[in-house]
């Protein structure tokens, strides 16, 4: 009885030193807390790759709308210098649109309406895409320099409307005695519109630098 008393207890120790003791609540808790830390850093440097690019491309169509605004600027001052050589031409006919010496000048004028309420669609699209990356953004000093480039990038189309609206209104007065009065009316709008955009992308892209400067 002894002996088989003295087995049992060296079999017990035996296999109380073979098996590994479980680890406390205190331990538990600080691996799950470093392995919750080391899933969310991994998030957010997936997020911050993927923003990068994101804030990049929206720089690059930000700067094509400009150089949009612009050439439209320069046919705006092409289409009113046609405008009044046509009503120079004809004397005494105001108010009559498509005159034979410039048959073309119609089609030319609704070309530069429709392109620039496209351009206006496009810079809401895009500012939408900008304010959802905006509510969004975190601190991160890699999305510094793409943001400032976003920001100048808004600046700048920002004051190409600016001057496009304004030499717009004038415009419209040429366009109504010439006898476009929907189209100096569609002018008008879309030229407001594009510019209100403009202002709210610029806005826009200074909240995103602001959120993302650490």
């Amino acid at each position: 009885m002894v002996r088989i008393l003295s087995a049992v207890l060296v079999l017990s120790a035996v296999t109380a030193s073979a098996t590994p003791s479980m680890p406390s609540f205190e331990v538990s808790a600080a691996q799950l807390q470093a392995s919750i830390a080391a899933l969310r850093a991994s998030q957010v440097q997936a997020k911050v790759a993927a923003s990068g690019p994101q804030i990049d491309s929206m720089a690059w169509d930000l700067q094509r709308y400009e150089r949009d605004i612009a050439q439209m600027r320069n046919d705006l001052r092409w289409l009113q210098q046609r405008l009044r050589r046509a009503g120079s031409n004809q004397p005494g006919r105001p108010g009559q649109p498509g005159q034979p010496s410039d048959p073309s000048l119609r089609w030319d004028i609704q070309r530069l309406v429709r392109d620039l309420a496209q351009t206006s669609r496009d810079a809401q699209w895009r500012l939408n895409d900008l304010r959802f990356l905006a509510s969004s953004a975190e601190k991160d000093e890699a999305l510094v320099a793409p943001a400032t480039r976003l920001l100048d990038a808004a600046r700048r189309l920002k004051n190409e409307t600016n001057w496009f609206s304004m030499d717009a209104r004038f415009a419209y007065f040429d366009f109504t005695r010439a006898g476009y009065t929907f189209e100096g009316m569609d002018l008008d709008r879309n030229s407001r519109d594009v510019d209100t955009n403009a202002q709210s992308l610029q806005e826009e892209a200074d909240k995103l630098l602001t959120k993302v400067r650490p």
